[in-house]
């Protein structure tokens, strides 16, 4: 769905929905990135979920958490990050590449160990300021999902444990909610044939949902169907802000809003264009 453009070529004001991808990149992401986010934030007003605070936190504050005891049983940061790539997830390694892609902006960090834990530690600290510092208010918490709550006032090691699942929301509640909403996109996937494989590959498990709300809700399935919790939670008043292709389908079957961002890679090749 495209935005309203005023007599000025600048978006129209309206409240912004920011999901996972949108703070993310704004802590670890190209300059290029950050700017064309910024241009959108401002003057408005940006509204998130507890359910996309979770995914934040499971994939940024997790992951640094994650590197940060690596590093202790290491001898240096450069072992850290080996073993890290090696054992961990494609997506845990790009936010790390990100954040020590900004770390490396300080001399000899990669090769002091407790220089690297301390700026370490003050991540982890600044990505959860800066989540709460970004967002204006939160919509209905639908899922009531605990690992939202995660927090490292006690320990990293207290962080781990809370963030970790065990199926205790009520997202089963959301599911059953919205039957209407799955069967349309269900049936929207199959009579257009659909090629977006952000949007199809979930709708297996989404369309079994519908006979049975208490299907997706595993640790597992949950992260897969994630993105349609998230677009269900939005209300139709806000208007999403994305990088995630996904969402164009999803938000677009549903009614909703959404602005899907350009890539790196895009923004890259408009500049040359421009020059």
């Amino acid at each position: 769905m495209k935005m309203m453009i005023n007599e000025k070529n600048k978006p129209i004001n309206k409240d912004l929905f920011l999901e996972t991808s949108i703070p993310r990149k704004l802590l670890f992401g190209h300059s290029l990135v950050k700017e064309e986010i910024k241009k959108y934030l401002r003057g408005v007003r940006s509204w998130s979920s507890f359910y996309v605070l979770m995914e934040y936190k499971r994939s940024v504050v997790k992951t640094l958490i994650d590197l940060y005891f690596v590093t202790l049983e290491e001898d240096t940061p450069s072992d850290a990050l080996n073993y890290f790539a090696e054992g961990f997830r494609q997506r845990e390694t790009k936010i790390i590449l990100s954040a020590i892609a900004e770390f490396l902006k300080e001399p000899d960090i990669a090769n002091d160990k407790e220089k690297f834990l301390i700026k370490l530690e003050t991540w982890i600290h600044s990505a959860l300021v800066y989540f709460d510092t970004l967002i204006y208010e939160y919509v209905d918490n639908m899922t009531q999902c605990p690992l939202a709550k995660a927090s490292i006032n006690a320990s990293f090691q207290n962080f781990l444990e809370e963030i970790n699942c065990k199926t205790e929301c009520t997202v089963e509640r959301l599911w059953k909610s919205s039957k209407g909403h799955l069967k349309k996109l269900v049936k929207e996937a199959k009579e257009h044939n659909d090629k977006n494989e952000g949007f199809t590959k979930p709708l297996p498990l989404i369309e079994s949902a519908i006979s049975n709300p208490n299907t997706p809700k595993t640790k597992t399935k949950c992260m897969q169907a994630g993105d349609f919790v998230i677009a269900l939670e939005m209300p139709r008043h806000l208007r999403m802000l994305t990088f995630d292709k996904a969402f164009e389908r999803i938000c677009g079957i549903l009614g909703k809003e959404v602005l899907v961002l350009p890539s790196l890679v895009a923004l890259k090749k408009m500049r040359v264009s421009v020059t």
